[in-house]
């Protein structure tokens, strides 16, 4: 009767003694299992919400660094101080690159909220894979030099058909690139990108030879929200969203993502592995 009686205030903080008698020790092992149960789920709860704020935190923090950075540039514009063709131009690329950043960020929480209330839909078509990946990292490759680091590619010539949703696949290597970029070791760095056929599939790595990841980490970065302690200690902004949302997406296509580091700055490899539908006479 007590134990019921905290279960119902809320207490959960406490153990449900047995007995000697066997019907009341049942119930009594009944009743500190539902116990851990609620308390397993009231400590998620807390943890998601105080992510939560955080996310919303960081979110404020990432949004008005752009948005401060485009006004800056548009006033240098509007008074007179890119006054040559190439200072104009240089200004309007980098407020166009704050955009950009700025959508990628709502694009991330767009399909996040869409994929918790399972509203987010998928156009699949059969697609060669490999001819998606050269385009779609040649079309990162000035962003990624930018950023000073080198773009090798390595990707299989054969034609690899997939089932696809051109879009949604383009958000899971989107992620994975800004999350190589935003990692970085100081220094030139580099990005490789490759792909081989093989158990009835393909499989497509991303490595970088940044900051890496503690082994005893690994199995809870696909959590959302969740961020690793160097990105925290080193207080590099972001919202935790990316590899939730990548391996919610690499799974709706029937395949699978991990990552691989060898430990903290020793790089980051994501595999992601999708199974092969056919492989000639694809139209893309």
């Amino acid at each position: 009767t007590s134990a019921a009686d905290n279960i119902r205030n809320g207490d959960l903080s406490f153990q449900v003694m047995g007995s000697s008698c066997d019907e009341i020790d049942v119930l009594c092992q009944s009743f500190d299992s539902m116990r851990r149960t609620l308390k397993s789920a009231a400590d998620k709860e807390k943890y998601m919400k105080e992510e939560r704020s955080m996310l919303l935190a960081n979110l404020s923090h990432d949004l008005k660094t752009p948005v401060t950075s485009i006004k800056g540039y548009i006033e240098g514009i509007r008074d007179g101080i890119a006054d040559t063709p190439e200072k104009q131009k240089r200004y309007l690329d980098t407020i166009y690159s704050k955009a950009g950043m700025i959508d990628d960020m709502v694009n991330n929480l767009s399909i996040f909220s869409k994929l918790e209330m399972s509203k987010l839909n998928f156009e699949f078509t059969t697609g060669d894979i490999n001819l998606f990946l050269r385009d779609f990292a040649e079309d990162f490759r000035l962003d990624i030099e930018k950023n000073d680091m080198s773009l090798v590619l390595d990707i299989d010539n054969t034609p690899a058909g997939v089932k696809i949703d051109y879009e949604k696949i383009g958000r899971v290597f989107a992620n994975l690139i800004n999350n190589a970029v935003k990692y970085k070791k100081p220094g030139r760095g580099e990005l490789k990108i490759s792909s081989h056929i093989e158990d009835g599939g393909v499989y497509i790595t991303v490595a970088d030879d940044g900051m890496g990841i503690d082994n005893r980490e690994l199995k809870n970065v696909f959590e959302s929200f969740y961020r690793v302690d160097s990105a925290r200690n080193l207080n590099i902004k972001g919202s935790g969203l990316g590899l939730g949302i990548a391996k919610q997406i690499v799974e709706k296509h029937g395949g699978k993502i991990w990552l691989k580091s060898e430990g903290v700055n020793k790089g980051t490899t994501a595999v992601i592995y999708l199974p092969l539908t056919v492989r000639k006479g694809l139209n893309v």
